[in-house]
């Protein structure tokens, strides 16, 4: 069993040791890599984890207790597979077009479907009753536990019940992000659970006893064998070209980074941030509900080792459902609780650009089944034909690398053109009030500074939404008389891109005020996406001019704000953003008599970030090649950290590839 050395943040923030953590892989896809990430290849996609198992092929149907005494020699998803197909027909549907493909996690890509003949397009291929199939959600779960049953009172799911129902502090409301934590605490639960049931050392089950989450993980086991979560016993009896074939993948998940991999390998790119987000986000859930989840597991192993397995379990699920589970619209009622794990359909990976089938929740139409709580099927259909030998494919949805990179633990690979997102600085680091004088002694304002960013930002976000408000009046009260090939443009723009974004980038402080304030600092950029190629071309002038179109109504009242300062310091000697009035850059941002202004300042924010990536790029091949240089790194911890630099190469050239596009077509001159 392969395991990574890393120095998470969550243990300092747990109080718990900093020693290294057996912390294993979320489904991920990798490839090694060319010189040019934008040469035509096929694309980077997530994958089902590969792993050894203890657990034996041979499921007992009464109580889906394991025999301890075999081990399985079946890949996991193959047993998964085949329990499905032989056991949930005919509810469940596998056509006899596709097959379960188990290959080499490094250079082929792991666990897939493909097609065992040619395909014609709208033919079904999967049809999953979700309620027969085994699907892991938390509502049904924590719906049917009773705090007051026979089998007492399980600290965990009391704890997550009651988050589920509205309490809790870690995941605020009920929303996205609470579903998904619940279901990682559900997930985490059940795979302790498991551990404890399948390890000879341990006393849960051993004697006979039962337990409402024993139940659930017995009745799920091959589906949570087929999540990596846990480490398991390796036997040395088993062959050697097997254990080969379940190799588990590299950890590319963010949860898996060390501290010092985000602040080098990632520093200055858009998924340095997320990264940060990400991580914070989860520990705090973690922090939150530890307690409990070590005072309901205490029988497994003594304190250092029961304290590692539960973190252990804890951030493996996470990784697990933000790389696995299906959103909101897969939803098993029409209230939107349907966070969920479905067995065989999270087997599809991923092509946003060229996908070959879609799946669909369908519950017959009746919204009244719906609210009484019927599950419905998963459906997967070819949208075109698929060859025999081609795996199917499905897209995940649009999302920017460094936000599918957040999720699923990898970057998209560019076979032809994609959407792609960067950002660009809405401020320049420092205004010099006197550009066009010289003298002895500079005047300027330090923006890096939240303080005095703070009040900018706010009106310019106003500005902005008065801006979509205006037109969102005049496109439907008069038709917009625009050329028809820009509005054709403007309406394959993914949602996401058309309303405004900011992100708060960090980088270092000004040298005046690093030693009073050594910590990063944030700048506020405006996240813009266009479409980029594999290969140069002009063909996408058009929605790289209208990425610049979209963001010009921010930058001009940037522009307005800037303006607004320097006369302030001509009248007073003193700028004070506070005093920014916000009516006049709602008038600026309309104004295209703000362009030139605008367009100069969007150009020196591309530079700027331009040259801090290629920097932060560099400074990142420096810091690798010294800890490849380093000795004591065990040989899997290197390969670990070359395809988690692979990773964050990627995403800096998708960033650099968009503020490319733009800047060409800002000097081309023709807006």
């Amino acid at each position: 069993m392969i395991a990574t050395t890393v120095s998470l943040l969550l243990y300092p923030a747990l109080g718990w040791s900093d020693r290294p953590s057996l912390l294993l892989s979320q489904r991920s896809r990798l490839h090694r890599r060319d010189d040019d990430i934008f040469s035509p290849r096929r694309s980077r996609r997530r994958d089902s984890p590969l792993r050894s198992s203890s657990s034996s092929s041979e499921i007992h149907a009464a109580t889906g207790r394991d025999d301890r005494h075999r081990h399985r020699t079946r890949h996991p998803h193959e047993e998964l597979w085949s329990y499905v197909i032989e056991n949930y027909s005919p509810d469940a549907y596998v056509g006899p077009h596709v097959e379960l493909a188990i290959r080499s996690t490094s250079d082929e890509g792991g666990t897939g479907i493909v097609a065992s003949c040619d395909v014609p397009p709208h033919t079904e291929v999967m049809r999953l009753p979700l309620g027969v199939v085994g699907m892991i959600d938390a509502s049904s779960i924590l719906d049917s536990y009773d705090e007051g049953g026979e089998d007492g009172r399980d600290d965990v799911l009391t704890l997550l019940k009651g988050t589920w129902d509205g309490g809790g502090v870690g995941c605020g409301g009920i929303d996205g992000g609470k579903r998904l934590a619940i279901l990682a605490g559900v997930v985490a639960h059940l795979q302790l659970t498991r551990y404890a049931d399948t390890t000879a050392d341990a006393s849960i089950g051993g004697g006979g006893s039962t337990s409402y989450a024993l139940e659930q993980s017995r009745r799920h086991s091959l589906f949570l064998d087929a999540m990596p979560l846990l480490p398991r016993r390796q036997y040395d009896d088993v062959d050697v070209d097997d254990r080969r074939r379940h190799r588990h993948p590299f950890p590319t998940h963010y949860l898996y980074w060390t501290d010092d991999e985000i602040d080098n390998l990632l520093r200055g790119t858009i998924g340095q941030t997320r990264a940060r987000e990400v991580r914070a986000g989860i520990g705090l859930v973690v922090r939150e509900w530890s307690s409990s989840f070590l005072a309901e597991h205490r029988d497994i192993g003594d304190d250092t080792s029961r304290r590692t397995r539960v973190l252990d379990a804890m951030i493996s699920s996470f990784a697990a459902v933000l790389s696995r589970s299906f959103g909101d619209a897969a939803g098993r009622d029409s209230s939107g609780k349907g966070r969920m794990l479905v067995p065989l359909v999270d087997m599809l990976n991923h092509d946003d650009e060229e996908p070959n089938v879609r799946w669909m929740w369908h519950v017959g139409g009746d919204e009244d089944a719906i609210e009484g709580g019927r599950r419905g099927d998963i459906v997967v259909t070819t949208l075109c034909e698929v060859k025999r030998g081609e795996e199917l494919l499905k897209s995940y949805g649009w999302r920017p690398s460094w936000d599918i990179a957040s999720s699923y633990g990898f970057v998209p690979r560019l076979k032809s053109q994609r959407w792609e997102c960067s950002a660009i600085p809405l401020f320049p680091a420092e205004i010099d009030f006197a550009p066009d004088q010289i003298t002895n002694h500079r005047i300027t304002l330090d923006l890096s500074l939240e303080s005095n960013y703070g009040p900018l930002v706010k009106a310019v976000l106003e500005s902005a939404e008065a801006v979509d408000e205006v037109y969102v009046i005049e496109k439907r009260d008069d038709a917009i008389d625009e050329d028809e090939t820009i509005e054709n443009v403007k309406s394959e723009r993914p949602e996401q891109l058309e309303r405004l974004q900011l992100v708060s980038l960090f980088r270092p402080p000004p040298m005046s005020t690093a030693e009073e304030y050594p910590f990063l600092r944030r700048q506020p950029c405006v996240v813009v996406g266009t479409k980029i190629q594999s290969s140069p071309s002009r063909d996408n002038d058009l929605y790289h001019r209208d990425a610049i179109e979209s963001i010009l109504p921010a930058f001009r009242a940037a522009a307005s704000a800037i303006s607004q300062l320097r006369d302030q310091q001509n009248r007073s000697g003193t700028a004070n953003t506070s005093q920014i009035v916000t009516s006049q850059m709602a008038v600026a941002a309309r104004d295209s008599g703000w362009n030139a202004p605008a367009r100069r300042l969007i150009m020196e924010g591309i530079i700027d970030r331009v040259k801090n990536l290629v920097d932060d790029g560099t400074n990142a091949k420096a810091w690798l090649a010294k800890q490849n240089d380093a000795t004591g790194m065990a040989d899997d911890s290197e390969e670990h950290r070359r395809f988690r630099a692979d990773m964050a190469r990627d995403l800096r050239e998708a960033e650099l590839k968009v503020l490319r596009a733009l800047e060409k077509e800002l000097l081309n001159g023709k807006m």
